[in-house]
Order: structure tokens, then sequence, then C-alpha cells
């Protein structure tokens, strides 16, 4: 049995993703992470998600 984990973009919970400085993002934002144009509000918003994971994590070790 496979765990579901809430998603860091979306909040989803899932069990297919991938887990990013111990944050997890699941297998459909993932895609869309890396599909979207740089020129989309939508990649700015998934900027500053990563951005405040890096921070997170910065703040814990």
């Amino acid at each position: 049995m496979t765990e579901e984990l809430q998603c860091y973009m979306c909040n989803d919970e899932t069990s297919t993703g991938i887990l990013l400085l111990n944050q997890y993002i699941c297998r459909r934002c993932e895609e869309e992470l890396v599909s979207t144009p740089v020129d989309q509000l939508k990649y700015e918003i998934f900027k500053r998600k990563i951005k405040d994971i890096w921070q997170q994590f910065l703040q814990e070790a």
C-alpha cells in the first residue's frame, strides 16, 4: 500500500510524484512545471513556490 502525500504546489493528495528538498510535488504539477513556457504567469507562480521550498530547506538546515 502506498502512502498518499499532499502536493506542495496544488495541495492534492497523491502517491506518485517527487520529493524536492523534503517537499512533495505530485506528478501532474511536476509535468506542468517543466512544460510551462517562461513567459506565462503560471511559470512565475511555480518559480516562487520553488523559492519558498528552498528557503524553508535552508531555515531547517
